[in-house]
């Protein structure tokens, strides 16, 4: 198990872990942001806090996992994550991955 830190590092090396992303700056905050193909695709919100661009119907088929909030009809999710959590971790890849593959071209 990890090392608790307390700073978001954690969650970006997970986010990247996944692969198929470009970190770069965000175009809607003053941070850094996962980018797939020009597109922006998750950023952090908080040290466990991620914001994920999935799709509705994905956002919708997550049912009501506490762990996530929905934005409305946006393809936004906001996902909540404990680092001390081998199952968040894993539902963190699961969706980055998800997020990947919904946002780039066939």
């Amino acid at each position: 198990m990890r090392v608790v830190s307390g700073d978001d590092e954690w969650l970006r090396e997970l986010v990247l872990s996944v692969g198929g992303l470009v970190e770069a700056p965000s175009r809607y905050k003053d941070d850094l942001a996962y980018w797939v193909e020009g597109r922006e695709i998750a950023h952090l919100e908080a040290d466990d806090v991620l914001d994920l661009r999935l799709t509705r119907a994905l956002i919708r088929e997550l049912g009501d996992d506490p762990r996530v909030e929905r934005r409305g009809s946006s393809d936004w999710a906001t996902l909540t994550v404990s680092p001390e959590s081998p199952e968040d971790e894993e539902f963190v890849r699961e969706m980055v991955a998800a997020a990947v593959q919904a946002n780039t071209a066939a």
